[in-house]
């Protein structure tokens, strides 16, 4: 039986620093099909251990501040870099819709080379990088951006849930929409921990990402507040950024003081296996490896209902769902579990059965036909528009 093609794929991504969750998932997605013998070149502003091309960064002024904390680059996508990565690549895989990828893509259409796109952002990530809420009309002008860099350029797209695939097609992208899972990693998975000591009978509610606007940390911790029981309840915010500072001082007021600080690897794997519950409350989410990240331990989440978020996928049902930006509805629902520990706890299988559906090597597979698909199209057109008379 023949051996399964490998593919020579370049990777072109702005940044290779682990502080957004889009490069995280593309650090994920590289790892393993480099294990699976597929040649994988990155392109990026960052530094990678393996095969890569560093290309010059920038932080645009009115978001720097928050692109610091995330040590994100935007990256000038430099012709010549582009053309030396590119030379004898199968497959392109742009990451981001902004510039780079503008370039990138026209690139590789003119060496003839298939090229997929991703999404991994939406235009509310940006606006909440500039400290604002909302602006429908920079919503708007922000789309039409991301379609003219990337989306309305290639013939599919990676779409990591299907509110980024109806995203993409209700502002005006004819690409091939692919839903594919980010997935749960092997190492996100149940094991029988003991509880930390300082945990002790308290009700542990825990939340992982980082401390920025769009996130809404403030959020869960007002909820804290406003409930009947917070007297018991532990807050775990696990991460780091431009809101750090602002809420361990709402933090303060919590009776029981909350863990508001960047942890280690080992110490959220033990926490997401020991606490009562995971809280999200991000306004804006393509998927949310968080969540993703929780359900594989097991642990069940309760989500806001932001129209700008695929996270309440991982919801069990509506009890598990709170109204956005409402503390009370909040405070109301984690009274709810509270007063039912016993029950959270058994839901634990119920949680795992729903994600096996998104374990790691299921979405990879996928993702390794899309890549062969995509192939197999780019080889048909090139014969349809080079007929050779036999």
């Amino acid at each position: 039986m023949p051996r399964e093609k490998k593919i020579k794929i370049v990777i072109v991504i702005d940044s290779w620093t682990e502080g957004h969750g889009a490069v995280i998932s593309t650090k994920r997605m590289v790892e393993e099909l480099t294990r699976r013998g597929h040649k994988i070149s990155i392109v990026t502003t960052g530094e990678y251990e393996g095969d890569f091309y560093s290309i010059p960064g920038y932080r645009p002024f009115f978001v720097r501040k928050a692109l610091e904390y995330t040590d994100f680059r935007f990256a000038i996508g430099k012709k010549n870099i582009l053309q030396k990565a590119f030379k004898g690549a199968d497959l392109i895989q742009i990451q981001f819709p902004f510039l780079l990828g503008r370039n990138a893509v026209r690139i590789a259409k003119r060496m003839g080379i298939s090229v997929i796109g991703a999404c991994h952002v939406q235009p509310q990530n940006i606006i909440a990088a500039m400290g604002r809420k909302e602006s429908p009309f920079m919503e708007k002008m922000l789309y039409f951006f991301f379609n003219y860099s990337l989306f309305n350029h290639v013939d599919a797209i990676h779409c990591p849930s299907a509110l980024a695939a109806d995203m993409l097609r209700a502002h005006g992208s004819k690409a091939d929409c692919r839903i594919i899972s980010n997935g749960i990693p092997a190492e996100y998975h149940p094991v029988e921990h003991p509880r930390p000591d300082w945990f002790g009978d308290h009700f542990v509610v825990t939340n992982v990402g980082r401390h920025a606007n769009e996130k809404r940390q403030e959020l869960l911790i007002e909820g804290v507040l406003k409930s009947k029981y917070k007297d018991n309840i532990r807050l775990l915010l696990c991460g780091k950024g431009e809101n750090s500072e602002k809420l361990r001082g709402l933090g303060a007021e919590l009776p029981l003081k909350p863990l508001i600080e960047y942890v280690s690897e080992a110490d959220k794997l033990l926490y997401l296996n020991t606490s009562d519950m995971y809280l999200h409350s991000s306004l804006v989410e393509l998927e949310s490896l968080s969540c993703l990240e929780a359900i594989g331990c097991g642990l069940p989440c309760l989500i806001g209902n932001s129209p700008h978020s695929a996270a309440t996928q991982f919801a069990l049902d509506d009890r598990f769902i709170f109204e956005m930006d409402n503390a009370d509805a909040l405070a109301a629902k984690i009274d709810y579990w509270y007063e039912r520990r016993e029950r959270l706890r058994e839901m634990k299988q119920k949680i795992l059965q729903m994600a096996e559906q998104y374990r790691f090597d299921k979405c990879i597979d996928e993702m390794e036909a899309f890549h062969k698909e995509m192939l197999d199209h780019n080889k048909k057109m090139y014969d349809l528009r080079n007929p050779v008379l036999v």
